[in-house]
C-alpha cells in the first residue's frame, strides 16, 4: 500500500520543475517532454480528485470535514496505484481534528521536501500570484497563512493551510511520522545529476544514467520556458505573465531592495541559517 511519493514544498520553490523531470524520466518512450501532459489532478489539494474519491462534493462540506476526509483520499489512491504515484503538496505538515496525519504514513513510499531561499521565493511568488513583492513578503511572514478561497466561482483547489515560509519548512522537517529527503532548489541548479538522482533513489526508482541524462535535458529550464512561450502552460494563473519566469538560484540579488532583504532575513533568519542560506 506504500505507493505515494509526496513532493512537498512552499509555493514557487521548484515543485513543478521536479514533477516535469520525473514525468520525463518515467516515460523514456516519449520523443520529448510535453509540459501540458503532466497530470494536474495529482495535487494533494485538487478538489475534483477529492470529490471523485470520496463521492461527496467538497463544496458541501466544512473545512474541518474536508480535513477529516483527506487522509481517506490518499489511502484510496494508494490502493488504486500499481506503481509509485508522485503527488504535489503545498500544505504544511499537520494533523486533523482527529489527530490523524493529513498525509498517512502507511500510504507513503517516500517524502521529498523541496526548499528554496525565501529571498528568491518572494519575487517568484509575487509574479505567480499577481501581487507586489512587498505583499508577497508579508504573506510569507504571516503565521498560519492560507490562500484566500475564491468567492466569484468554485475554486479548483481545496483550502490548503501554508503557514509562514518558516512554519512550512519546519512543519515538514521536524515532523516524526515520515522520513524526508531535503532537496534545495539551489542544488538542483548547481548539481542536477547528483540531486535529481538522489530524488530518484529516495523514491525507490532504479537510476538509469541514460534516462537521467535525457530527462535532465528535456526538463532544462530554457526548454520549459520556450515551450510555455510557444503553446502556453495550463498551470499558469491568469494574473501571472508567465509560469517559468527566470529559473535562476540567486536572481533575488537584483530584484529585491536592501530593505526587503532585511525584512525577509529578520523574520526567517533562524530557518534560513539552518538550511545554509545565511552562510
Amino acid at each position: 500500500m506504500r505507493r505515494l511519493v509526496w513532493l512537498a514544498s512552499y509555493p514557487k520553490s521548484g515543485n513543478t520543475w521536479v514533477r516535469l523531470f520525473l514525468d520525463a524520466y518515467s516515460h523514456p518512450e516519449r520523443q520529448g517532454l510535453d509540459i501540458n501532459a503532466a497530470d494536474v489532478s495529482l495535487h494533494a489539494g485538487n478538489r475534483e480528485l477529492f470529490d471523485r474519491v470520496i463521492g461527496l462534493e467538497a463544496s458541501e462540506l466544512t473545512p474541518a470535514e474536508i480535513e477529516r476526509y483527506r487522509p481517506d483520499v490518499y489511502r484510496q489512491l494508494a490502493i488504486e496505484a500499481d506503481e509509485p504515484l508522485f503527488i504535489k503538496v503545498h500544505d504544511r505538515w499537520r494533523h486533523n481534528a482527529d489527530d490523524a496525519p493529513i498525509f498517512p504514513p502507511e500510504t507513503t513510499a517516500a517524502t521529498i521536501y523541496i526548499v528554496r531561499d525565501p529571498r528568491a521565493v518572494a519575487p517568484s511568488y509575487a509574479n505567480h500570484y499577481g501581487v507586489s513583492i512587498d505583499k508577497a513578503i508579508e504573506e510569507m511572514a504571516t503565521s498560519d497563512y492560507a490562500g484566500v478561497v475564491r468567492t466569484d466561482r468554485l475554486a479548483a483547489q481545496l483550502h490548503q493551510p501554508l503557514g509562514s515560509w518558516s512554519q512550512h519548512v519546519s512543519s515538514w522537517l521536524d515532523q516524526q511520522d515520515l522520513p524526508v529527503l531535503l532537496v534545495r532548489y539551489e542544488d538542483l541548479h548547481a548539481a542536477p545529476e547528483a540531486t535529481f538522482g538522489a530524488i530518484l533513489q529516495h523514491a525507490g526508482l532504479v537510476v538509469e544514467q541514460a534516462c537521467l541524462a535525457s530527462a535532465l535535458d528535456q526538463s532544462r529550464f530554457d526548454r520549459l520556458q520556450a515551450q510555455e512561450a510557444a503553446v502556453g502552460f495550463k498551470e499558469r494563473l491568469s494574473q501571472a505573465p508567465r509560469f517559468f519566469r527566470r529559473g535562476v538560484a540567486s536572481g533575488w540579488r537584483n530584484e529585491l531592495t536592501p530593505a526587503q532583504i532585511a525584512r525577509i532575513e529578520a523574520v526567517h533568519g533562524q530557518v534560513m541559517a539552518r538550511l545554509g542560506y545565511l552562510a
